[in-house]
This record gives C-alpha cells, structure tokens and sequence, in this order.
C-alpha cells in the first residue's frame, strides 16, 4: 500500500474517532476524615424520653442511649474523575488545509517517488495532528473512586445510638406533688429495650382535687444524672363528672328549660367529661352527648378504665299526680271566696346555685290543696315563678294587692328558694339568674308590704333554702316584720337559719319529688288539719325526723305566731 492510501485511510479513521476521554485525580478535600482510622475517647450513658404519655397509656418510657465520643485521622482525599475531548474545528480546518495543499504539490511533482511520498506523509502528519488538538467537552464525569492519601490532621465527633443496660446501674424514680412525694420507684423495669414507669402504680387520683393540681413532677436519678419532667395529670387521668346535688336534671341542650331534661340524677352519679361549655359539663351519657350544671356537680381525676365501673343513678321522671300526695286530695271545704293566696317560688337558678329541681312541683302541689281542699278559687290566686330580680317580685305583689283592695279575711303567702343574710339581719330570696348581689330580693321590705293589706289573717310559708349559716336573729325579725302591722299572722319556716331545705329523696329509696316541708304541709292538709296549729303539729313530727332518717341532718321546722288560725271558713 502506498503513501497515498494510507493518508486516505488516516483521514478517514481521525473523522471517525475524532473524539476521546482521559482520567485524572483531583484533590477534593485537604482535611477529609478516615472513618477506618479512629481512637474511642468516652462514652457518656444517658436517657432519652421517648413516645407520648396518654390516659389509655399512662406509661413513661425511656430508651438508654450512649454518647460515644471518637477522634478520626484527617486525610488529602482525592476523586478520580473521567473528561471527554473533541478535536478542534478550526485546528481540523488549518490541518486540512495544509494537508490539501501538500497533497496537491505531491500530485504535481515532476520527480515522483520518493518526494511524492513524502509530501502525503506530510498531508497525513498534518491532519493527524489537527485531529489531535482536542477541546473538553462537557463536565468532568466523577467515577466514585476515592483515595485518602497523607494525614493532615484529627477531628473529634460524638455519635449517639440506643444500648443495652450497663451491668449495676439501675435508674430509680421519685413523683412529687409540688414537695410532697407521692411516689417511688427503686427498680425500674427494663422491657423491649426500654426502661418503662407505670405512673398509675404509684399515683393515687384521688389526691389530687380537679383544678389546683394540674401537674405532677417526674425526677429520675440514672448514672448520677438528675432527670426531671413535668407531667400533666391530664396525660395521666381522664376528668369525670360527679354530681353534688341532691338530685340534678340531665339534659339534651345547655338550657334551663324543663322540655330540655332527660332524667334526673341522684347525689353521686358519676359520668364521663367530654368537655366544659360555658355554665354547663358536657358529659357522656350511653352513646349521647348531655349536659350537667356545673353547679350541680364537681369534677374529679381518674384511670380511663374508671369509664367502665361509672355509678349512675337515675331518678324515674314521675308525672304529676303518681306520688302519694299528689293523689287523693280530700275536699275539706266547698268554696272559700274569702281567702287569698300568693305563690313564689325558685327553681332555675343559674350561676353558682344548684337548680332546685322540685320547687314548681312544690308550688303546684300547695296550690292544687289550697283550691281542693281548702276550696279558693282559682281567680282568688297569684303565682310567679323564678324572678330574677326585686322589681319582679314587686310586679307580683301589685297585682295580689289588686286582689285584695277592699277588706278581706284571710290571705295565704307561700314562698320557696334560696335566701342569705344581710345587713340589719335582713333576708334576701336570691334572683334565679345568678344570685349575684344585684339579684337579692329583700324579703323584709316585701312582707313590710303584705302585712299593711287590708286582711283580718295572714299565713306564711316559707320554705327557704339557706346557702349559708344565718344569724340567730334573722327568721324573728323577719316574721316580726310580717306581725308589724297585722297581729292575727302566723309564719311557719322550712328550717332554723343555720340549717338546709332538704329533698324529700334518696338515689336508692324514697322518691317523693319535693322538699321534705312542702310534703308535709300537703300531707297534713291530707290528713285533715285545717288549723295552722294542726298543721305546724304535723310538721313537728315528721319534718326533722325526716331529714335525720334520709340524709343524717336536722331540720327544725320554727313557728311564729298565732296557731288558731283556721285555713277553711
């Protein structure tokens, strides 16, 4: 083969290799660390907190870790990395060119041979070299090889991971309640790789009263370390209702409306809290969501499984008319015109008051006797029930006095709610909407006002629930102030000032569904007594030992006045 065609062959093996790549070694880091090479300074234990504390699952958890501290050799790390090269266009261009031009002198040589030969090796030399003046191309390729050459130094890191329980070293536990200890611990399990404190073995729910304890302290001695968490009894305990009320309404909707009750509860029936919702707990009840007065019951901590063992004690909705008294009322007389009656009384109290589940059934239940049996008319009675405020007791006062302008020979008053002591030992019936002092209804004034009207007799009752301890004076001046004007009076009172108005009901025994004074009011009438001496005599005997027998309190009924009086003309 001649010169000629191996320039033709090199021509043509440059256009189609005419591209090319290369490795080199690059430094990347001048202090890179030697994983393999390293030296275990310390080892630091310690416990980590882990997972959430939950009433379904009131444990603390806490994984044993080890703070490893390491010194690592610094090294020159170098990369190997990959480049690709193209020939150069204008190099390739020159070279082809000037290998053009030799070619063409050894095509027009007059003496062949060896000088044509050497002018295509020429043309050939020239474009393999054009060729071999190459551009990079692109981004160096990394291959992932890597070398760690000399030492340039050391560096230390600390590495944390989970271990095993370090032989003799057992963590020990204290719970306290502000600096009381409540509980301790001096062996703490260790259980699928944790060390594991169940709080509800060392706390006792019943210590804590709902509101002023919000947290327990958790501190944790371990490898003479101190660890110490705050931990909230809401994390622990679940908050259940208890009811503190004799009896309380269960209801469907947070509103005082008899239509809004479900059933009553007796005293200690317990339910689950869902949450507070103004002046109301909202509570479990089966698969329904009701309502509690907060009023009426107070809250408590317990276990979650406290759910499953709750007492609830529900008090049948009776009908008016099913309970003894409210049947068979007797006809004593057949018309009694001369008799007027006004009937007071509270039941929707709001605020800080218990609802007085039973006192519009007890208005119901005198009024029902005092037509039936004692024969007034109906036209002859006034009756206004829950007043908030004075001016709504003075609206019912006008409309009685109407009543009675003209001379009259008897009137009947009857009054039943919360009351509290005042200055110059007055008594102030509290207003149903909160009982705040604005609400006070001063019971003195009121009675100043009744025992001016133009009547020959005049009968009280009052069945006054007393919120707080009275002065020994309060019921005399009170009933002094309804015998000022009119000396033919009689008063009869529920209680001694520094006693309760109580229910005539028990969660698992008598249910009567009124207060223990206005059933035996009924009931003597039932019985016949058309005196007021007959009647105080029947209240002598049943009230106070009633109370002691039901609820293991007194209740001394106090009488005021003129026992002769005759309730039937």
């Amino acid at each position: 083969m001649g010169l000629k065609h191996t320039y033709i062959i090199l021509l043509i093996i440059s256009f189609l290799g005419g591209a090319c790549s290369s490795s080199k070694w690059v430094v990347v880091d001048q202090y890179a660390t030697d994983r393999n090479d390293f030296e275990l300074l310390d080892s630091e234990f310690f416990l980590a907190r882990t997972g959430e504390i939950t009433p379904n699952n009131p444990i603390a958890f806490y994984e044993l870790k080890a703070a490893n501290t390491f010194e690592y050799a610094q090294r020159v790390q170098t990369d190997r990395y990959i480049q690709r090269y193209t020939p150069s266009l204008r190099s390739i261009l020159i070279g082809s060119i000037g290998a053009g031009l030799a070619t063409v002198s050894a095509v027009s040589t007059d003496n062949p041979g060896f000088a044509e030969n050497i002018l295509y090796a020429t043309a050939g030399f020239v474009v393999l070299t054009s060729f071999l003046n190459m551009n990079p191309t692109g981004e160096p390729t990394y291959t992932g090889e890597t070398r760690l050459l000399r030492k340039t130094g050391t560096i230390q890191e600390t590495d944390t991971v989970t271990t095993d329980p370090i032989a003799g070293v057992v963590p020990s536990y204290t719970i306290y309640d502000s600096q009381e200890i409540l509980a301790l611990g001096n062996d703490i399990p260790f259980i699928n790789g944790r060390y594991t404190i169940n709080l509800l073995d060392g706390l006792n729910p019943e210590t804590f009263e709902y509101g002023t304890d919000e947290f327990v302290t958790l501190e944790i001695i371990f490898n003479d370390q101190i660890y110490v968490e705050e931990i909230p009894l809401a994390s622990i305990f679940e908050r259940f209702v208890v009811v503190s009320s004799e009896v309380t309404a269960l209801r469907d909707e947070p509103v005082l409306d008899s239509r809004s009750i479900l059933t009553d509860l007796a005293e200690g029936s317990q339910m689950k809290l869902i949450e507070e919702d103004g002046l109301w707990y909202k509570v479990s009840y089966g698969i329904s969501e009701t309502y509690i007065a907060k009023n009426d019951a107070y809250l408590i901590w317990r276990p979650s499984e406290f759910a499953s063992q709750l007492s609830i004690i529900t008090i049948p909705n009776i009908p008016f008319g099913n309970v003894d008294v409210e049947s068979g009322i007797p006809v004593l007389s057949e018309r009694n015109d001369d008799t007027f009656v006004l009937l007071v009384a509270n039941r929707e109290y709001q605020g800080a008051l218990s609802e007085r589940p039973y006192a519009e059934r007890g208005a119901r239940l005198i009024e029902e006797y005092l037509q039936t049996s004692y024969g007034i008319p109906t036209e002859n009675l006034v009756k206004s029930l829950n007043i908030e405020s004075q001016q709504q007791l003075v609206s019912a006062y006008n409309r009685f006095a109407n009543l009675v302008r003209n001379n009259k020979k008897q009137l009947v008053i009857y009054v039943s709610g919360y009351v509290e002591s005042g200055g110059n030992d007055q008594v102030f019936l509290l207003g149903t909407n909160d009982g705040n002092e604005a609400n006070r209804i001063n019971l003195n004034s009121f009675f100043s006002g009744i025992s001016q009207l133009p009547v020959e007799e005049l009968v009280v009752f009052l069945d006054l629930d007393n919120i707080e301890d009275q002065s020994a004076q309060v019921n005399l001046k009170l009933a002094e102030q309804i015998q000022s004007n009119n000396p033919n009076a009689a008063v009869i009172f529920s209680s001694s000032e520094n006693q309760r108005s109580r229910n005539y009901s028990t969660p698992n025994g008598d249910q009567k569904r009124h207060s223990i004074f206005t059933y035996f009011v009924a009931d003597a009438i039932k019985n016949g007594a058309t005196t007021v001496s007959e009647i105080v005599n029947h209240l002598q005997r049943n009230v106070d030992y009633t109370s002691r027998r039901l609820h293991e309190a007194p209740q001394q009924i106090l009488f005021i006045g003129n026992p002769e009086i005759r309730l039937i003309k």
